[in-house]
């Protein structure tokens, strides 16, 4: 019987969550109260009420006392969210949060390979070769689970290297997201993918060598260099200072 419950109430969160995402319950928007969306559904009280606080809890929501839950706008939302960025996924990710993704990894993931480069041991350096082994067979073999897989465990293992508790919160809050960015800016085919093998295979030799600098820079060459293929010509001006 819970476990119903609990499904019927996912589906009723999904649904609402697309809604909210898709604008088809705009920003400021009211939704009909628990007992409506109980009868819209077929469902209990318990599951609608259940599914509103999960959304609230993800910042698509927002609920008061006494009044019908309300559409939060965008910049509410949990964007960090795991379930809010596969929502978004399915959806279709708009330019503009694809840029803001890109550009949360040009201030956060150089300086993250810099800090690697003074502080990773021979673990570290086996556990982000071994992910760039991933990498490359999944380029050689187009196999693009494999290639994503190596992908994001290369950046977790380089955010692992730095030693730093709060770095590898931050990083955790953002693999999703990171993941995601991967996608928006992949090949077409995998097997399209062996200049950014070679450029993941540079910066981990930067770290290995401690090269800080240099593994900065390969970094940040890494994020530009896909985002440029996908989704700028070149990095907008507005960017330049600041990253």
């Amino acid at each position: 019987m819970t476990t119903s419950l609990a499904s019927i109430s996912e589906t009723i969160t999904r649904d609402l969550a697309m809604k909210i995402i898709r604008g088809t319950l705009s920003d400021g928007e009211m939704l009909p109260g628990e007992n409506e969306l109980a009868v819209q559904y077929s469902a209990s009280r318990t599951s609608v009420r259940n599914a509103l606080h999960v959304l609230s809890a993800k910042g698509l929501l927002s609920i008061q006392a006494k009044r019908r839950s309300t559409v939060n706008p965008r910049e509410l939302w949990s964007f960090l969210d795991t379930d809010v960025l596969g929502w978004m996924e399915e959806v279709g990710i708009s330019p503009d949060v694809a840029e803001q993704l890109v550009v949360t990894r040009l201030m956060f993931e150089p300086n993250a390979a810099f800090l690697a480069a003074a502080n990773a041991t021979a673990r570290d350096l086996a556990a982000i070769e071994e992910a760039w082994t991933l990498m490359l067979r999944g380029q050689q073999q187009d196999q693009i689970a494999l290639f994503e897989e190596g992908d994001l465990a290369f950046h977790t293992a380089l955010l692992k290297s730095c030693h730093n508790a709060f770095l590898m919160s931050i990083g955790n809050a953002l693999s999703a997201a990171m993941m995601l960015s991967f996608k928006q800016t992949q090949e077409s085919s995998v097997r399209e993918t062996e200049h950014a093998v070679e450029q993941h295979r540079l910066l981990l030799e930067a770290i290995r060598l401690r090269q800080g600098v240099t593994a900065r820079e390969c970094m940040r060459d890494i994020i530009l260099s896909a985002a440029n293929r996908h989704l700028w010509a070149t990095l907008p001006e507005k960017y330049t200072q600041l990253i």
